[in-house]
């Protein structure tokens, strides 16, 4: 699944499920994860970016906490695994967003990716 994919919230997307199934599918949100820091080192320094792109990474960067953190969404996993993947989502989105990546290196964004994929 693509990054546009994703942000339009297309079958089979983490948005689609989380929104209308009120599912987290860890999965699709490594896809998630994964496709976004593909489009951030794929954009990198580029001065004009797609609206269409950044409008989607500017809304995940809230909607999915924002959503997930309701009283009345089913948690799956525990307390530490969301929090990392929030933090996540908004350092990808700063990365897009801004001149320099929060990290130190490109591959740190990419272990943390891989360390939460290995965490459940």
């Amino acid at each position: 699944m693509t990054i546009k994919d994703e942000l339009n919230a297309e079958e089979g997307s983490f948005l689609l499920e989380l929104r209308t199934d009120l599912n987290w599918n860890h999965s699709s949100f490594i896809n998630l994860l994964t496709e976004l820091n593909n489009e951030c080192k794929r954009t990198n320094g580029i001065p004009n970016l797609s609206r269409e792109i950044a409008s989607g990474i500017w809304y995940i960067s809230d909607f999915i906490k924002s959503w997930t953190e309701h009283k009345n969404f089913p948690k799956t996993y525990t307390h530490e695994y969301y929090e990392k993947s929030y933090e996540l989502i908004i350092d990808l989105a700063n990365t897009y967003f801004m001149p320099e990546t929060p990290y130190e290196s490109e591959s740190e964004i990419e272990n943390r990716i891989v360390e939460l994929k290995k965490s459940i």
